[in-house]
């Protein structure tokens, strides 16, 4: 059962090697901002704060077409924004008295989409930079004083190596950790790339499969938690055009409970995030997957209520599976989880070289105390210049006459983490057998998740209260003039006074 998490969908995985790779080709830290897998979109924020769009696609490589960098001034500068915004408000009213309400309600999409995304930029910028400046800069290595001696001294530790040749070359633990840093190094062999020649590129090509899985056994732990992280956050956008996403929603009107559960299983077995997300997640994801590509479905908000309630009882042996998982194969406790490091294993792979070469070199000796105060630099950094501390180290052994280190032998190959598991036919039957039958007792839910139901069974209250208290919702197209200006104001508050809106 440990080993199905290796074939799962891995589109976060190789979104974030992406991210990555821009990382490492502009010379600074990438995270995802938004993924819209309707149209294979992702947006990015780097750390210096720029916007860079365009289009995935994975095949043998991951190719990043219809690039568009901008600056996120217009969101960070609180000024250009409500600029922006006025201006759309105005063309709101004018549509408004216009009588134009088709034309209205596009435009107050377009400056709810705004603020969210203001929002939600402000929210990846602050991470990033929590990253770089609370942690004491644990980005920044090539300009650390350690790290620049160790350049100056790089003559003299490689005339050192060379004297020690044989006792360098027995030590399994350097041997190894080099061969292994110098493989995640050709993973991410590009020319480096400023952000303006970044936006006279229209398509960037990386290599996918090889990579992705040297990217994966070195960063699987940091990798894993991003994966559950986004899609617990943006489930619905990141996943609801998958196949089995479809044929799950297709069943909202199927009556054999069997039919319903196996294609939950099925699902569950490409995508395991699924059942790690709320039940106003799974709402929204099979809402918008029935809306944007079953049109033909008819269905009200209680048939949708009534089936996203089966489902996540369903689930829930489900959660437990991948909870008891999660924690066996990749020492993950989903109640107390937080996004890690970037390349931290790569680098605490490298301070093991630099330790060991360490313990070989004179006691006292200025090459001593540089490799032991370098080695213990690296232990508190991550980010993508790790990748930039392998041609150092691939400068040191070559200059010492152990190039066989970086031999043509490629060691990748033991990498592989297709994982042979058996037919998924048999996998979706042991699950459904084993943890779905009707004799078995419902799942105890962790404390995270149970607080998470609660909250959600008070707002589907809350929501029942306002049917049987208020009046029905509108459709845009049909509020009169008097009430999209009292909505017209409401927005207007938002924009002046800025709420964080969360999963709202």
């Amino acid at each position: 059962m440990q080993k199905f998490f290796n074939q799962r969908n891995k589109k976060i995985t190789n979104l974030s090697l992406l991210a990555d790779n821009l990382g490492h080709t502009i010379r600074e830290n990438v995270s995802v901002f938004s993924v819209d897998s309707e149209d294979n979109s992702v947006t990015f924020v780097s750390e210096s704060g720029n916007i860079i769009e365009g289009n995935y696609y994975f095949t043998d490589k991951i190719i990043f077409d219809n690039i568009v960098v901008e600056s996120g001034e217009v969101f960070s500068n609180k000024e250009k924004f409500d600029s922006a915004s006025k201006d759309q408000i105005s063309l709101f009213i004018e549509s408004v008295y216009s009588d134009e309400l088709s034309e209205s309600g596009e435009i107050f999409d377009s400056i709810i989409d705004s603020w969210t995304q203001k929002v939600k930029f402000n929210e990846t910028v602050d991470t990033l930079r929590e990253k770089k400046e609370s942690f004491n800069n644990t980005f920044n290595i090539l300009e650390t004083s350690e790290f620049e001696r160790f350049i100056e001294l790089s003559e003299n530790i490689s005339s050192f190596i060379k004297e020690n040749l044989e006792k360098v070359s027995s030590i399994p633990e350097i041997r190894n950790a080099v061969k292994l840093s110098d493989t995640v190094s050709k993973a991410f062999s590009f020319d480096r790339m400023s952000i303006d020649e970044l936006k006279e590129q229209e398509s960037i090509e990386f290599p996918l499969q090889e990579s992705s899985d040297i990217y994966e056994i070195v960063c699987k732990q940091e990798l894993m938690k991003k994966e559950i992280l986004e899609s617990k956050k943006s489930f619905d956008m990141v996943w609801v055009t998958e196949d089995c996403i479809s044929k799950l929603s297709r069943n909202i009107f199927e009556n054999d409970k069997e039919t319903v559960s196996r294609s939950l299983v099925e699902a569950f077995v490409e995508i395991p995030y699924l059942a790690l997300i709320s039940k106003k997640q799974l709402s929204n994801t099979i809402s918008k997957n029935l809306n944007s590509l079953h049109e033909d479905v008819s269905y009200s908000k209680n048939d949708l209520k009534e089936y996203t309630k089966l489902l996540f009882e369903m689930k829930k042996p489900l959660r437990e599976l991948a909870s008891n998982l999660l924690q066996e194969k990749y020492g993950i406790n989903l109640n107390n989880i937080k996004e890690s490091p970037t390349f931290k294993t790569l680098l605490n792979t490298q301070s093991i070289i630099f330790e060991s070469l360490a313990k070989l070199s004179p006691r006292s000796s200025a090459i001593r105390e540089c490799l032991l105060n370098l080695s213990e630099v690296l232990k508190g950094k991550n980010g993508v210049e790790a990748i930039d501390v392998n041609e150092g180290l691939r400068f040191l052994f070559e200059n010492s006459g152990l190039g066989d280190f970086y031999g043509d032998e490629q060691i990748a190959s033991t990498f592989q983490l297709s994982e042979s598991v058996g037919e998924e036919e048999d996998i979706v039957s042991f699950i459904m057998n084993n943890l779905l039958s009707e004799e078995d007792a419902p799942a105890v839910l962790d404390p995270v998740e149970q607080k998470e139901e609660e909250d959600e069974e008070e707002e589907d209250e809350v929501e029942v209260g306002k049917k049987e208290d208020g009046p029905e919702e509108k459709d845009m197209s049909n509020m009169s003039t008097k009430e999209l200006m009292n909505t017209l104001k409401d927005i207007e508050q938002m924009i002046d006074e800025p709420l964080d809106i969360g999963d709202q």
